[in-house]
């Protein structure tokens, strides 16, 4: 399983323990949601797509947000609001990582890895993450989610 979907659930599941409330799966709840439409992710696929499965872990905290088109593909953004601490540490940890074709995507964007189907971005103090799994090289309609999602959140 992926780092970043890793850290993000146990953040979220740390966070449900200390709040005892059960995360919400309504999307107007989820941040998330409000950041990547439905009309993102089927240009992104290139397909009609279903959802958004959604999951938030209450205001401020982390969300995501999930639509799936045909067989396994499929578009998922994890939102994580994170502190100082954490930021830089996310930001030195990413630094590390390739970041090729990423000018202009953040204050730190990096490839998850060499396959470029996980694009992870940090804007002022929030980590977002799009996994995105589609025929082809994800490359550009990654980017294109990335930049989308980027000029949404505040």
């Amino acid at each position: 399983m992926r780092l970043t979907v890793c850290f993000v659930l146990t953040v979220m599941a740390t966070s449900s323990v200390a709040s005892a409330q059960a995360p919400s799966k309504s999307p107007a709840d989820s941040p998330a949601c409000s950041y990547l439409t439905k009309e993102d992710a089927a240009v992104a696929l290139d397909e009609a797509v279903k959802g958004p499965n959604a999951t938030s872990m209450g205001k401020g905290k982390a969300s995501a947000c999930e639509y799936e088109g045909s067989g396994l593909h499929r578009v998922q953004l994890n939102v994580m609001p994170m502190d100082t601490a954490t930021a830089a540490m996310y930001k030195a940890m990413c630094l590390k990582k390739t970041r090729e074709g990423l000018t202009g995507l953040g204050d730190v964007a990096c490839w998850y890895n060499d396959k470029h189907g996980e694009l992870q971005v940090l804007k002022g103090m929030t980590m977002f993450s799009i996994d995105l799994s589609k025929s082809g090289d994800p490359t550009e309609a990654i980017k294109g989610v990335a930049r989308k999602v980027y000029d949404r959140v505040k």
